[in-house]
């Protein structure tokens, strides 16, 4: 009967010992869930602008067959969208909403960020409270032609960094 009473304490005081340093796929499920990644990149295009119809000039994507830019308005015409996007751009296009419309931004996706590496660093205490530093790596995939809008290297990988600190007998990432 004694034994049976040891190991129904025993049980739960292990169970309850989860500030261990957490393994590489629960980090990596954390830094998703809070930073929400993966994750689009997308850009604002404000059509009826004409810096934003002279940037899209300037970067050519009138010839890449993005975008059609009015370069010229009649006075009739004035305060009507100068960009309009053909038909080779409708993958890249975001459905804007209402209020969008009403102001004639269309978003763009630029590409899509995913985490691909991590790195847990020593686990440290103070104040009786444990944290890990997280050093994780984030890559662009599925550029699109618009990414030229940003002024970026999306084939670069980009290293960041964060903190899991440990309280209320869970994980949680601090930014």
């Amino acid at each position: 009967m004694k034994k049976l009473f040891l190991i129904f304490m025993i049980i739960p005081v292990i169970g309850c010992q989860t500030n261990q340093k957490p393994d590489k796929d629960t980090v990596l499920k954390i830094i998703r869930k809070e930073l929400n990644y993966p994750r689009t990149i997308d850009y604002d295009i404000f059509c009826s602008d004409p810096a934003h119809a002279k940037k899209l000039l300037d970067l050519k994507l009138d010839t890449a067959g993005m975008v059609t830019i009015q370069k010229t308005q009649k006075l009739k015409d004035i305060g009507s969208p100068l960009i309009t996007f053909t038909k080779a751009a409708q993958p890249y296009l975001i459905k804007p909403t209402e209020k969008e419309k009403k102001v004639d931004i269309q978003k763009v996706k630029i590409a899509e960020e995913t985490v691909s590496h991590i790195e847990l660093g020593n686990s440290t205490e103070s104040n009786g409270k444990k944290s890990i530093p997280v050093t994780y790596t984030v890559t662009s995939t599925n550029v699109t032609p618009f990414s030229v809008l940003m002024k970026r290297d999306f084939s670069k990988p980009i290293a960041r960094s964060a903190t899991l600190h440990f309280s209320d007998g869970k994980w949680k990432l601090m930014k």
